[in-house]
């Protein structure tokens, strides 16, 4: 499982245009993966923010039932419940893995996010049997070393010394600092201190590949079964890119964001080169869209070198690979970026699903879940019972075709002031094509954050506001049906969960 962080739906490769312009994005990994397996052009997260999110699909539950609302940390009674990890280890005896930045609680009782535990916080079994974690690009660049003691990637980075552009010696957290928040060493961010070698999708990449080598081969004949889950730091922001990323995309234009053009433009197409004591070179860049497709087209090459490693071991033919991300990225649209909004740039990514059964070069049109994925896991992995209170369910009919195996009628998703469902339905009552009706509910005006000005205002002293839109017809939510749809809001409202606009 090849999870991505802050991936926006249309940036994966197979959108060519968008609404404001042609889209010049290459992940030939991802044209791979629609070729030999399912692309799902609806997935919704139940929640559109990393820590939320990932709580969902650890626990099998939605948004609301998991009480992890925001990035904060777990509850202590979280420590006591049961991960859909757990059960494929303990109930399908597969040897399960993680790397990378996981957004789940730190102190696992094996393998703990870092060595020192200054709260005497309470342990949890996560359902690992072998696991590298490591932080996000900020917390990584600010925390103190003696605060988070051992975190694998500052260790990594404190290890090593690099060279900048005169020839001197750095410490390459120094450089990782000056490039990521703009500290550290002054002007230790340069082409040279910072390169691919540090970047931190590519040491995610690497530790996934260690854990595959190291992994059991007894058990089952052919070696006992495995799942591992690859927690990629990127694109997160900061969006930042190392020379080599960064001059491999200035030449192409990238669309600007709807509704505010101009906004997160190119940076390396405006500033000049800088001299360095190899001639003129491009150093590192951060933010624009160019620089999102520069760390995605990265993140593609990476994916693609951890399949292939599967491949070299012989066992890719019995292996299902799925590649998503843990929310999406609004990326300027209508003058917001970010995450944590109910339009679809956020709540919605990418899903690509291949492996021994899955239907090949399929694209399915209609909508599902991201929490759906740990059911799905648990499908082929032959665990039948779940964890009390887990609604999880499979997506293997859609990738099969068998539709004798249930899976959920309508998708769900919310954070803090707004929750939205998604089913799909008929166009009308005389048009019986199918399409995706979204219905939002927001309970204060931060529940709009990032509107489209065609959004009705939210009315002034209510107690929550009504959208609807359709999604297939308009994937950027421009064109609001909620004074002229009131039969599918009627339909729609009682799948909100019990006090949002009803």
């Amino acid at each position: 499982f090849l999870l991505l962080d802050q991936w926006r739906p249309d940036w994966d490769g197979q959108h060519k245009t968008t609404r404001t312009g042609p889209l010049p994005l290459n992940m030939p990994f991802l044209d791979e993966m629609r070729r030999r397996g399912t692309q799902f052009t609806q997935a919704y997260v139940p929640s559109p923010f990393c820590g939320p999110s990932r709580a969902c699909l650890a626990f099998g539950k939605e948004y609301d039932a998991t009480g992890v609302m925001d990035n904060k940390r777990w509850s202590l009674d979280h420590t006591q419940w049961t991960t859909v990890y757990k059960l494929l280890r303990d109930e399908a005896d597969y040897h399960t893995m993680s790397c990378g930045k996981d957004d789940f609680y730190e102190w696992d009782y094996n393998f703990p996010k870092y060595a020192n535990n200054p709260h005497n916080m309470p342990l949890m079994d996560l359902g690992f049997a072998d696991a590298i974690r490591s932080d996000g690009k900020v917390r990584v660049a600010k925390d103190a070393d003696e605060l988070f003691k051992d975190e694998a990637y500052r260790t990594h980075l404190n290890s090593i010394t690099v060279k900048k552009d005169d020839g001197t010696d750095i410490n390459a957290r120094q450089a990782y600092k000056g490039c990521m928040i703009g500290k550290g060493v002054p002007d230790g961010c340069d082409a040279t201190s910072f390169q691919n070698e540090i970047y931190p999708d590519d040491f995610v990449r690497d530790k996934a590949i260690e854990l595959l080598n190291r992994k059991p081969k007894e058990g089952r004949k052919g070696g006992k079964p495995w799942f591992m889950q690859v927690n990629f730091p990127g694109p997160h922001p900061p969006i930042v890119s190392t020379s080599r990323m960064a001059a491999s995309v200035m030449e192409r234009q990238w669309p600007d964001p709807i509704n505010n053009p101009g906004f997160m433009r190119c940076p390396q197409q405006t500033h000049k080169f800088k001299l360095s004591n190899r001639g003129q070179i491009l150093p590192p860049q951060i933010d624009g869209r160019c620089n999102y497709a520069a760390e995605l087209e990265n993140l593609d090459a990476l994916m693609h070198s951890i399949v292939n490693h599967v491949q070299e071991m012989g066992e890719l033919d019995n292996t299902i690979v799925i590649v998503a991300g843990d929310h999406g990225e609004n990326l300027g649209d209508n003058g917001a970026s970010g995450k944590g909004m109910p339009w679809h740039a956020a709540v919605s990514t990418p899903l690509f699903i291949m492996g021994p059964g899955v239907r090949h070069g399929r694209v399915h049109e209609g909508p599902v879940s991201t929490l759906d994925l740990g059911g799905t896991w648990l499908d082929y992995a032959g665990v039948n019972t779940l964890a009390p209170e887990m609604t999880t369910a499979s997506l293997r009919s859609i990738l099969s075709l068998d539709m004798s195996i249930p899976r959920r009628p309508h998708v769900s998703s919310g954070y803090l002031d707004w929750r939205t469902v998604i089913k799909e339905m008929p166009t009308s009552p005389e048009d019986p094509t199918p399409t995706s009706y979204k219905l939002i509910c927001a309970k204060s005006p931060k529940g709009m954050k990032g509107a489209p000005k065609t959004a009705t205002p939210y009315p002034a002293g209510a107690p929550w506001h009504i959208m609807l839109y359709d999604v297939m017809r308009d994937p950027d939510d421009l064109e609001p049906l909620d004074q002229l749809r009131p039969d599918v809001i009627a339909e729609l409202l009682p799948l909100l969960p019990e006090g949002w606009c009803r």
